[in-house]
């Protein structure tokens, strides 16, 4: 399994998460204690999100039967038969697969950092790591068909987490006018 393990990433993510213990267990003698977590707690929470699903949340993973690609918020399983290797294609690489478009492998790119993080040769070091992970995994040929699910853990969290930033919001403003 590869998984995209921006150094960024983890570094926000280890930050925010700490200072959002750190918020918690604050004091409170702060004046307006509720209203302050509120705008602390939401803003950490969304930076770990971000993070997580711009960093972690990417893997691929090769088994005997398929080849699974998690995307951040799509997850692609693909039957070994179908797979006709994996193209760099600009800075993008992809998985070919025969009878569908590419699908697009998120967790050799590099994410938080955006594409000058990484040289050309770079991207083809990322390619040969799959390259030799389908190599060297022992395949099973399987019939089927590629399978395109969303991941809809992924996506709640990111809907909880707009829903919290709305709500915060609309409580500061609520406060204001009040």
């Amino acid at each position: 399994m590869i998984r995209r393990n921006d150094p960024l990433a983890l570094m926000t993510i280890v930050m925010c998460t700490a200072a959002g213990a750190f918020g918690l267990v604050t004091p409170s003698r702060i004046v307006d204690t509720q209203q302050l977590l509120l705008m602390v707690l939401t803003p950490l929470g969304t930076c770990v999100l971000l993070m997580y699903l711009a960093g972690p949340a990417a893997f691929v993973a090769v088994t005997r039967t398929h080849v699974v690609v998690g995307n951040p918020l799509v997850r692609y399983s693909v039957p070994r038969s179908l797979v006709d290797g994996v193209r760099l294609d600009g800075f993008d690489i992809e998985l070919r697969v025969s009878g569908h478009p590419p699908v697009p492998i998120a967790a050799l790119t590099p994410s938080v950092g955006g594409h000058h993080r990484v040289r050309p040769g770079g991207y083809q070091t990322r390619l040969n790591r799959i390259a030799a992970l389908l190599d060297h995994t022992p395949a099973t040929p399987v019939a089927g068909t590629m399978v395109r699910r969303y991941r809809y853990a992924h996506l709640g969290f990111l809907t909880v987490d707009v829903l919290a930033l709305v709500g915060m919001v609309l409580h500061i403003r609520t406060e204001t006018l009040a």
